[in-house]
C-alpha cells in the first residue's frame, strides 16, 4: 500500500499512479534504493526502493541526475527530492484491483486496454457481468 497525496489515503492503486518510464534500470548501492532509471527527454527520474515501491520524480534536470549518480542517493532523497512532483508507479495492470460498476456496485472485469506500457496514460474498458454495463476509464498522467 502507498499513500496517495491526491486521494489522501493509502491505496493499492489509483488513477494517480503512473506507468513506468522507458529507460534502463541501474542497480545502485544504497541501503534503501535498489534501482534508478532516468528518461532525459521526459526529465523523469524513477526510483525503485528495496521495499518494492517505485516512485517517479519530475521534472529532474539531467545535471541533477548526474549529481545523484556521484553522491549518496539517500542524501538526495532526504534533502532535495521533496522539491519535485512525486508520483507512485503502477506495478502492472494485472495487479490493479477490480473496478466497481458505477451503476450497480458489482466488481467489473477488464475487457480491453489502449496504450502501451510506457505511455504516460492508458484507458481500460471495464465490463459488469451483472448489469451488462461497460465503461472506459483513463489512468496515468493524461488525465
Amino acid at each position: 500500500m502507498v499513500y496517495c497525496r491526491q486521494c489522501q489515503q493509502k491505496v493499492e492503486d489509483c488513477e494517480h499512479f503512473v506507468p513506468p518510464i522507458e529507460a534502463t534500470r541501474v542497480k545502485v548501492f544504497d541501503p534503501k534504493v535498489e534501482t534508478l532509471a532516468y528518461n532525459e527527454k521526459l526529465r523523469v527520474l524513477e526510483i525503485g526502493f528495496k521495499s518494492g515501491q517505485v516512485w517517479q520524480l519530475s521534472p529532474v534536470a539531467p545535471d541533477i541526475y548526474a549529481e545523484i549518480q556521484n553522491s549518496t542517493i539517500s542524501g538526495f532523497l532526504k534533502f532535495i527530492a521533496h522539491r519535485f512532483k512525486a508520483s507512485p508507479v503502477r506495478k502492472d495492470e494485472a495487479s490493479m484491483p477490480a473496478a466497481e460498476c458505477s451503476r450497480c456496485g458489482s466488481p467489473m472485469t477488464r475487457q480491453y486496454r489502449t496504450g502501451s506500457n510506457f505511455q504516460s496514460s492508458f484507458r481500460l474498458l471495464w465490463a459488469c457481468a451483472r448489469c451488462k454495463r461497460t465503461e472506459w476509464r483513463l489512468y496515468g498522467k493524461g488525465r
